[in-house]
């Protein structure tokens, strides 16, 4: 099948299927792709299982295998870049303000639009997809080094532990916190802090495998996502690995300064915790590194 650019409508009604079909026909060359047509949701997310190119989907919220919001929920969730229209037949505002508060970029009508109004709502809603996008890569992304937030983090490590009770497997999580980094801001100012953060967060995705997390958490503080660890042994091997690398000295302005970590470390597997119970005692094993003197790894 072509990936070429289309847009998916989702429609039950032959009717109104063939007018949304009549005004993409009748549109000037160019100006829209190809209309492509399911009838339930079930066979829309199999088509954009299998048919990339998708630039939008025109939504009918009253389908026969999925009614009202609950086909937004489902289409949404597999179509993240892609923005929805909602078609409704009842012209109440109340249905589409509740359709774009549940992920919609916008809501026609059935009736009420002509081949212009769909083409403009088809370019806005894109745009709203893409300054959508920048706002959760933004919320989601560390502004200084690039690296997942919390929130991301925390989204990942609940797909680990999903993982992990369908396979069976262990992941590991390592809180790491850069010793005395107060004094490098103090001593050195800013730009020599933001300079030891961005070579500890380079020298800690440098030091993992593709598929692990490397996030910031706080100020100093960092969390490793391993969703799959080894044999015995294996995340404690990680952390010994990081702590080498993260005891380099680092070149700041007007110099360069050494630095260190404290590690800890936390094993799981399905059904032993909660994402955020994990953290926490990750991050208590890192506390007692600290408090058995830094520069140094702990297992809880």
């Amino acid at each position: 099948m072509s990936d070429s650019p289309y847009v998916l409508l989702v429609e039950d009604n032959p009717g109104d299927a063939r007018l949304v079909r009549t005004m993409f026909d009748d549109a000037p060359p160019g100006t829209l792709p190809e209309l492509r047509w399911d009838q339930t949701v079930r066979a829309a997310g199999l088509r954009l299982g299998r048919e990339p190119g998708c630039t939008a989907v025109l939504l009918d919220l009253g389908l026969p295998d999925c009614d009202g919001l609950e086909a937004l929920a489902l289409l949404r969730d597999q179509t993240e870049q892609v923005p929805i229209i909602v078609l409704s037949g009842n012209d109440d505002e109340e249905v589409g303000l509740s359709a774009v508060v549940n992920g919609a970029q916008d809501y026609l009508v059935k009736g009420s639009f002509d081949a212009g109004l769909l083409r403009r709502a088809l370019q806005y809603a894109a745009h709203r997809k893409r300054v959508e996008q920048k706002l959760i890569q933004r919320a989601m992304h560390d502004h200084l080094t690039g690296l997942p937030t919390r929130a991301l983090l925390l989204d990942r490590l609940r797909m680990a532990l999903n993982a992990t009770d369908r396979s069976g497997s262990r992941g590991a999580l390592l809180f790491i916190d850069l010793d005395h980094f107060k004094q490098v801001n103090d001593v050195h100012g800013h730009a020599a802090g933001d300079a030891v953060l961005l070579a500890a967060a380079q020298r800690m995705l440098a030091g993992v495998r593709a598929s692990d997390t490397v996030s910031r958490v706080g100020g100093d503080e960092f969390i490793v996502l391993l969703p799959v660890v080894g044999p015995d042994d294996a995340a404690q091997a990680v952390a010994q690995k990081l702590l080498q690398a993260l005891s380099m000295p680092v070149a700041v302005p007007g110099g360069e300064v050494g630095i260190s970590a404290s590690i800890g470390v936390v094993e799981f597997a399905a059904g032993e915790a909660s994402a955020e119970q994990l953290i926490a005692r990750a991050d208590e094993a890192m506390y007692t590194a600290k408090r058995e003197g830094r520069a140094t790894v702990r297992q809880a």
